[in-house]
């Protein structure tokens, strides 16, 4: 089942008009000494995305070294768990079970796999607390790839606790603070709230710039002090000398990031 959502997913993404490629793992190094990617995404912005699809439990601690691993290299990362590992509908289980701390790197929603008559299907899950020690599964309905969008997010769960670089498949203008589950089951970003979640929704960004503060891990309004201390970092884990990543690869990424900081500080005019 893995290797036909595998080709599933390579064939979705590639029909977005954000992904230059989609290489599956054993075609290049993925260089993670934790768990090597099941697919490789590279978008025009010059962001890679590391997609994991698991199929056997994670133990958390191995779980908050692939983020932390992948976010250290400037690389975002999205997990989809085979259904079949994940409790029933309605079911309530420890809150302490592996598969929490994972949704918990998706805002408490967690991407799922599995096959159908039709073939392969994506269907979110969310973990709703019912009380301090249990967590109740809720199935959301069956959704397609349409969209790509890559993150910054401040984790609380005190097992993979972090501010990470992640991805998910949301429009790359929604804002998960700004939208709601509707009674139907949707996935999050699928409906907006009435009233005021409505008017504070954020308008669409300039997604080449965007692309380029991203890529470095920041937010449009980040000050030049932090700007630089991020591309010093990055430079620092991606130069071709010392980078983990296979020689291309790495120069490859080296190249987007001067071109990124060099595009920031044209654009505030930082000289």
């Amino acid at each position: 089942m893995k290797d036909a959502v595998r080709r599933y997913l390579r064939e979705a993404l590639l029909k977005l008009v954000s992904v230059q490629r989609c290489t599956f793992a054993q075609q290049v190094v993925t260089a993670s000494p934790v768990r090597d990617a099941d697919l490789i995404v590279q978008t025009w912005a010059g962001i890679v995305i590391y997609i994991h699809l698991v199929d056997e439990p994670i133990k958390p601690p191995k779980l908050r070294r692939i983020v932390e691993h992948a976010t250290n290299a400037g690389i975002s990362t999205l997990f989809l768990a085979d259904r079949r590992l994940l409790p029933r509908p309605g079911e309530r289980v420890p809150a302490d079970r592996w598969f929490v701390a994972l949704a918990a790197l998706a805002s408490n929603w967690l991407y799922t796999y599995r096959l159908t008559s039709a073939g392969p299907a994506l269907r979110p899950v969310q973990f709703i607390s019912v009380n301090r020690l249990e967590v109740e599964a809720r199935d959301a309905a069956d959704m397609p790839v349409a969209h790509l969008r890559h993150f910054r997010l401040d984790v609380r769960h005190r097992a993979v606790k972090g501010y990470w670089m992640l991805a998910d498949f949301e429009p790359e203008h929604d804002a998960r603070a700004h939208y709601r589950r509707p009674e139907t089951g949707a996935p999050p970003g699928w409906t907006r709230p009435p009233g005021d979640g409505r008017a504070a929704a954020p308008p669409a960004p300039d997604s080449r710039l965007d692309g380029y503060y991203a890529l470095l891990g920041l937010a449009r309004e980040a000050s030049r002090d932090e700007v630089k201390a991020a591309f010093r970092r990055l430079a620092f884990a991606l130069h071709p000398d010392v980078s983990d990543l296979p020689k291309d690869e790495a120069e490859a990424r080296f190249k987007a990031l001067n071109e990124a900081y060099e595009q920031i500080k044209s654009a505030n005019s930082w000289g």
